[in-house]
């Protein structure tokens, strides 16, 4: 990274991550990023009904990876949660959440 640049990705942040499709089961990811190589990065993924990170753990490679919705250290956690729900949802494809996500998260 040159001086002064900032980094895209860091340990620790949380991204909402979308991946090619046929890539995966699902098309969008939401969790803590726990390690980051030349190889991709590794998500420990969010438990939405607990409200915390799962004991389970996704690697995307960079050849897969489309896009991410992102959290820095600066960034309110919650209300990256409270947006990054509704956006996965949306991304995955049900209906319901094109209603969800286009308040804002607010729907409940």
């Amino acid at each position: 990274m040159a001086k002064g640049e900032k980094p895209l990705l860091r340990v620790g942040w949380w991204a909402a991550v979308t991946v090619k499709e046929g890539v995966f089961p699902l098309r969008c990811y939401v969790g803590q990023v726990q390690a980051i190589d030349e190889r991709g990065v590794r998500l420990t993924l969010v438990d939405w009904l607990m409200g915390t990170a799962t004991s389970y753990d996704l690697f995307v490679p960079w050849s897969s990876l489309e896009g991410a919705y992102v959290a820095t250290d600066e960034h309110d956690i919650k209300a990256f949660g409270d947006y990054a729900g509704p956006w996965q949802t949306k991304v995955n494809g049900t209906e319901e959440a094109k209603k969800e996500f286009s308040d804002g998260g607010t729907t409940k």
